[in-house]
């Protein structure tokens, strides 16, 4: 028995600790595992792995891959595979390529307006870690272009707002069959938030393994309805509180998720391979 985090970010995209902090809190928060689930990037899975081994938690590869449909952005949490697969790491690399094509063209449309940001403001906020809007949002508010980190993306950077912009086409189909040759598994990031239910009936069929069912924006009648559906699909059931650091949401082990349904993921992991 016991509780665990699969979805969780570090400083290797937009978290505010490092992959070791980031282990630490869930460690002091008296979790049994975790699985570090940074954007488009596993820069942070081998020293979150090292710190869980030496503090006792059990460990899980993962990631949080970007997909999109017309007009949306699709969110796919990913468990389980080899980070050292080829097709991995080309997808990784050519997203942090699109991610920084993405956030100059940001900082371009964010000049049109008049903003006075540079790219090096926003590459000041990532450091090393991949590139997002997180960061855009979090030197919008460093430079004191607005008041808080949720203004910039209401103003600028929300999908349908004027600096805005996309992410390369990658249909979700694809990503989902390259994680499964990489010997992983995909759930559905946070589905009641975005997603119906016939949606995600028809999604589950034919691309996903499983979905997100505690996530802190899911409420109880949405959590209801996913567990109905991962009961009558046989799905894997997934959860997290979608951590980015300190004073940042819901805290590591809010969600309450049960370690047998990481053993499940790893169990089919295990199947695939």
């Amino acid at each position: 028995m016991g509780y665990v985090d699969l979805h969780l970010h570090s400083t290797a995209s937009d978290g505010l600790l490092s992959p070791t902090d980031v282990v630490r809190e869930v460690a002091a928060r008296g979790l049994r595992g975790l699985s570090l689930t940074d954007h488009d990037t596993v820069g942070g899975v081998e020293e979150a792995a090292a710190e869980a081994g030496r503090l006792g938690l059990d460990f899980l590869v993962g990631a949080e891959l970007s997909a999109n449909a017309p007009g949306r952005s699709i969110h796919i949490l990913a468990y389980g595979f080899d980070p050292a697969d080829d097709g991995m790491r080309s997808f990784f690399r050519d997203f942090k390529a699109d991610r920084l094509r993405r956030v100059d063209e940001i900082v371009k449309r964010l000049q049109t307006l008049g903003v006075g940001l540079t790219l090096d403001d926003v590459m000041d906020e990532a450091g090393e870690g991949v590139a997002t809007r997180a960061h855009v949002g979090r030197a919008l508010l460093s430079c004191g272009w607005v008041r808080e980190e949720n203004e910039a993306f209401r103003r600028y950077i929300a999908r349908g707002k004027p600096a805005f912009v996309e992410k390369m086409p990658t249909p979700p189909e694809k990503v989902c069959e390259l994680v499964r040759r990489a010997g992983g598994v995909t759930i559905l990031a946070h589905p009641g938030r975005d997603y119906t239910h016939s949606e995600l009936a028809r999604w589950m069929e034919e691309n996903y393994d499983g979905v997100e069912i505690l996530h802190p924006r899911n409420d109880p009648g949405v959590r209801r309805s996913l567990e109905q559906l991962a009961e009558d699909q046989d799905l894997l059931r997934g959860g997290g509180s979608d951590w980015h650091g300190t004073n940042s949401g819901a805290p590591p082990g809010s969600q309450r998720v049960p370690i047998e349904w990481m053993r499940a993921i790893e169990g089919r992991c295990a199947a695939i391979q």
